[in-house]
């Protein structure tokens, strides 16, 4: 969706991840460490009893809780991350126009940033409730949900008007835009292409010099072949001479 060249496509753009964040804030809420704030969902797992000087913790969530969550938060993230990395990097080519550079950063940074507030929200969510490990795991899939709102809205609009979508991104640019590393494996193909017909050119023309040399070596063996013959034939005709 960061393609769009409308300023109609952009609004969508920025409401659907305006909302994301909105949502986001709400489990950042949540997370805060004030038990005198209703909102808070914070999860006070240490138990002091009475007939007992030290107090235990009651957590049951583990480091094997930690190592799923850390899988599902790769899984879920690590191609946003990605993109928004290669959609900034695009934004430095030099082909492209002020207009598609622009657009290129801001939609890199805006996607970057999301995609790493939604681990942030969902790392501290999880510390402040998260008592178990199948706790953390339905709180990172709740919240990783939130990521792929975009994505449906954008499904929405494609079964709403989906020509009117398609004619927001041209076509031209959803070839280089939307594959961030076919521009660069194409113009890396081009200058394979370039060096393999130089190095037969370069070929050619020592075949050509080669075949050069052969055909003088083969007028010299010639003229040396018609002076033994001019040769052969006086030697012949030398006794008759004398008879």
């Amino acid at each position: 969706i960061f393609n769009w060249t409308s300023w109609i496509g952009w609004s969508i753009v920025l409401v659907t991840m305006a909302s994301q964040i909105w949502i986001l804030f709400v489990f950042v809420q949540g997370a805060e460490v004030n038990l005198s704030d209703d909102k808070s969902d914070l999860a006070y797992t240490y138990k002091c009893p009475r007939d007992q000087d030290e107090c235990r913790d009651t957590s049951d969530l583990t480091w094997q809780g930690w190592t799923v969550y850390a899988i599902l938060m790769a899984a879920y993230l690590m191609k946003d991350a990605i993109n928004g990395a290669k959609l900034i990097v695009l934004s430095a080519k030099k082909r492209h126009s002020s207009n598609t550079k622009t657009r290129l950063f801001f939609g890199g940074t805006l996607l970057a940033s999301v995609t790493s507030f939604t681990f942030y929200v969902s790392t501290i969510y999880n510390a402040a409730i998260a008592t178990s490990n199948t706790d953390i795991i339905v709180n990172s899939v709740v919240i990783l949900f939130i990521t792929d709102v975009d994505e449906l809205f954008y499904d929405i609009l494609m079964v709403i008007n989906p020509h009117w979508v398609e004619t927001m991104s041209p076509e031209e640019e959803e070839e280089s835009d939307a594959e961030p590393g076919r521009g660069e494996k194409d113009e890396e193909d081009s200058q394979q292409q370039q060096t393999k017909r130089n190095l037969d050119y370069q070929n050619l023309e020592g075949d050509v010099q080669k075949l050069k040399k052969d055909v003088q070596v083969l007028h010299k063996t010639m003229d040396l072949l018609q002076e033994q013959n001019a040769e052969l034939k006086r030697r012949l005709t030398m006794p008759q001479d004398l008879c």
